[in-house]
């Protein structure tokens, strides 16, 4: 018997996956919604309709964020610290 909980070991690589991942999603999503409102000049799908436009001689209005967005994407950031923070504890056996 070599003494490894094989049963254990293997829910724990299937939730550090699960958790790594989601950790990525959920950072994805915070800089997907910082880049609302960002004027089209950065945005790729729209620069050639821009230029369109400008050539057209309309006035373009500044571009600005959703404050929800910004709360949502800050929220997004805040998860994913804590994550990473849980982790650190988890790892460190000082911490406990």
């Amino acid at each position: 018997m070599s003494g490894i909980d094989w049963g254990a070991l293997g829910t724990e690589f299937v939730l550090s996956l699960v958790f790594a991942g989601g950790a990525v999603a959920i950072y994805a999503l915070g800089l997907r919604l910082l880049a609302v409102g960002a004027p089209p000049e950065l945005r790729l799908e729209t620069a050639a309709v821009r230029t369109e436009h400008v050539a057209d001689g309309e006035i373009e209005t500044p571009h600005r964020r959703p404050a929800v967005a910004s709360f949502a994407a800050y929220l997004c950031f805040a998860i994913d610290i804590a994550v990473v923070l849980y982790g650190l504890y988890m790892i460190i056996p000082q911490f406990h």
